[in-house]
């Protein structure tokens, strides 16, 4: 941790989680400087950092609405005024559905679909309400959770979005979270979407439902979107703090990495082992195999630790390539594996600004679960 930024935060009891505004900044930027060259949208995927004054960034920046994960997401979010918000998931169930039309009659909400059940419900709730719920279909570009990539399943459901009445077919939502590491790099794993993409996309096209949005989502492969065929639209997560997955695999350096969590140093009694006081309710259990060790972050001022284990407030890092190693009361600037997960664990974080003053904001859609 530099002494600039020990100074600042020295007073903050550890753990805590600290973003720096400038990196955040950086980062907003260079997804808008890809968007542009490749004539693409920018939609945040307000799930990574669940902050209001942070989505107002993005939106300040030029985004053209926010994307959520969950319904109680979007009614956060809805506290900056008349945005448009895509709830990136299926939401299914009458509790959702009838959130989802009250916030239809202030802003314009659409909602990623996969079934005509969910169609269905959303149609006969918005009706109810007198409103219009957007639609976008999901294709499944290869992962294998949501959506399909069956041309005619997918001309049924945007058709049936279409006719319905209290439903509108916007257009495709598509994410390419299979593709890491070197296959988000290779062309050959985009040709492969293509080959399942362009037969959906000529398929819309002829039953008249040219989709005006194609949605396409995922940090990995971020900068080799222009790839895929007829994107019109990116949602943006991680990108914008990154985490030690992305930097793991290459798709970003330590200087974009926007989120630490700041731990101390609270046990050196065992010779190569240091424990620290975050532990997995302050980094998250999410595990990365790296060089077929299992990491549990990465810490900055020590590339060569490794976090090896947490408990619920203890963190087990192995210090033994660690020459010298951290001491007893250092303070320690950890990259989570997940940023998403991590930020969901804290009811504040400290922002640096860029002006260098520390601000507490709040963590405003945490522990949004419906």
């Amino acid at each position: 941790m530099s002494e600039e930024i020990l100074k600042i935060t020295g007073t903050v009891p550890t753990p805590f989680l600290l973003v720096e505004e400038e990196i955040v900044r950086k980062n907003i930027n260079r997804i808008h400087d890809y968007a542009n060259l490749h004539g693409f949208s920018v939609r945040p995927h307000i799930k990574t950092h669940k902050s209001l004054g942070i989505a107002r960034m993005q939106l300040g920046s030029g985004a053209v609405g926010l994307a959520v994960a969950k319904v109680q997401e979007a009614e956060v979010m809805a506290r900056l005024g008349p945005v448009d918000i895509t709830v990136a998931y299926p939401a299914v169930g009458l509790t959702r559905t009838e959130r989802l039309a009250k916030l239809s009659l202030k802003q314009n909400i659409r909602v990623a679909v996969d079934s005509e059940y969910l169609l269905n419900e959303l149609g006969s709730t918005a009706l109810e309400h007198n409103t219009c719920i957007g639609i976008l279909v999901i294709f499944d570009p290869g992962l294998g959770r949501c959506g399909t990539a069956d041309p005619r399943k997918i001309v049924t459901l945007a058709q049936h979005a279409k006719t319905h009445p209290g439903l509108r077919f916007d257009g495709i939502q598509m994410y390419l979270g299979h593709l890491y590491g070197d296959a988000a790099g290779n062309p050959q794993s985009f040709e492969r979407i293509n080959r399942l993409w362009e037969p959906v996309y000529e398929a819309l096209c002829t039953a008249g439902l040219q989709p005006e949005t194609v949605s396409s989502g995922s940090t990995p492969s971020l900068d080799n979107t222009h790839l895929v065929r007829h994107i019109t639209e990116i949602r943006v997560g991680t990108a914008l703090l990154n985490d030690y997955f992305v930097l793991k695999f290459g798709h970003c350096a330590r200087k974009d990495c926007a989120a630490r969590v700041v731990a101390t140093v609270i046990s050196n009694v065992v010779p190569g082992r240091a424990i620290i006081d975050a532990g997995s309710k302050a980094l998250s259990a999410k595990q990365l195999l790296r060089h077929e060790n299992l990491e549990m972050g990465y810490i900055v001022e020590y590339p060569d630790a490794r976090i090896t284990r947490l408990h619920e407030e203890h963190g087990w890092v192995d210090v033994s390539r660690c020459n010298p190693a951290p001491r007893i009361g250092q303070r320690l600037s950890i990259v989570p594996v997940n940023v998403s997960l991590c930020v969901n664990l804290y009811d504040h974080f400290y922002l640096i600004t860029r002006s260098g003053s520390l601000q507490k904001e709040r963590v405003d859609a945490r522990g949004c679960l419906v």
